[in-house]
């Protein structure tokens, strides 16, 4: 589908950006190969920029740096996130799993998002290893493969995080990690996950992320 066809977003940000043509024209040109280390970092940059004009809520660059190490350390074979937003944070964890040929599976339950989404996977040529579903996670997960994630991250609707989880157990392989974002920040909506997790003994480790006044949860 090219991209003078494809559906507009609508124009709820800061910045205005009426279509995924306009939004493209804010980035660096790639071929759609598969982007080298600098062009990546560069587009990436770029769209982080972006993102923040237009409010996208992506990660922010100390807690890329904080995921992108525990990749590193991890090394897993398959990735799930749960929330896309435009894509900016499955780029970056592809940024890295990519030296080792590890698949990304990543979701979103808004339509503006996966065709964003799908522009920058395809412009970079992370699009071969990402895999990127449209609906509703609480209905997608349940369809994915048992124990078939070494590596789980969700950010995604903050009130919803303990229903992501309970079906992220299923989905994470032995010895994987479940890694839920924000739960400091919006701790106020995640009460029912920390009872959950007390209530059923589930052992987890907060780390604040540094310049971020926030923290990342990980279980596993």
């Amino acid at each position: 589908m090219s991209l003078a066809h494809l559906p507009s977003a609508p124009a709820a940000h800061k910045l205005v950006l009426n279509s995924i043509t306009e939004i493209a024209n804010h980035l660096p040109t790639l071929d759609g190969t598969v982007a080298s280390d600098a062009d990546l970092e560069h587009y990436l940059n770029a769209l982080y920029r972006l993102g923040r004009q237009r409010h996208t809520p992506n990660i922010s660059p100390a807690n890329t740096v904080f995921l992108q190490n525990l990749l590193q350390q991890q090394r897993p074979k398959n990735v799930l996130e749960i929330g896309s937003a435009n894509g900016y944070s499955a780029l970056r964890f592809w940024q890295v799993v990519r030296g080792w040929h590890a698949r990304i599976t990543t979701m979103d339950v808004s339509e503006p998002n996966i065709i964003e989404s799908t522009h920058h996977f395809a412009t970079t040529g992370a699009d071969h290893d990402i895999e990127l579903h449209f609906g509703n996670a609480l209905q997608i997960m349940p369809n994915l493969p048992a124990a078939g994630f070494d590596f789980i991250f969700i950010d995604a609707r903050k009130i919803l995080t303990l229903d992501f989880f309970i079906r992220a157990r299923r989905l994470v392989a032995e010895n994987g990690l479940i890694v839920i974002d924000d739960v400091l920040k919006f701790k106020d909506k995640m009460h029912n996950l920390y009872d959950h997790l007390a209530r059923e003994g589930v052992s987890y480790r907060i780390e604040h992320i540094v310049d971020d006044e926030d923290g990342v949860m990980l279980i596993g």
